[in-house]
């Protein structure tokens, strides 16, 4: 709905806000590639995220084991690095918010 549509908005714009170039989402892109080629599991969470949490609980739930990504401690208290890594996320899966789970 249109909640989405403004968080995707304000998702490419930090990143810019805080200075992101070309070549720091071409970094973020690899680091996601490899994280996700290296590993069985990997989802990329908020550490104040409920859903995060929960999404994690299920996992360790059923035994599966996973490479935890902490982007930060949630959306509005990133980093130029951790706000292109959730940029990239964003162009990758079409979904602005975490957790992201790559299976």
């Amino acid at each position: 709905g249109l909640l989405s549509e403004v968080f995707k908005l304000e998702n490419r714009w930090q990143a810019k806000l805080l200075g992101a170039e070309k070549e720091d989402y071409r970094q973020a892109r690899k680091l996601i590639e490899e994280t996700v080629s290296n590993n069985n599991i990997v989802i990329y969470t908020y550490k104040l995220s409920l859903f995060s949490a929960e999404a994690m609980g299920v996992l360790d739930e059923i035994g599966a084991g996973y490479e935890n990504v902490e982007v930060g401690l949630e959306w509005f208290l990133l980093d130029k690095e951790k706000s292109v890594l959730r940029a990239e996320l964003l162009k990758m899966t079409g979904q602005s918010s975490l957790p992201h789970v790559f299976i």
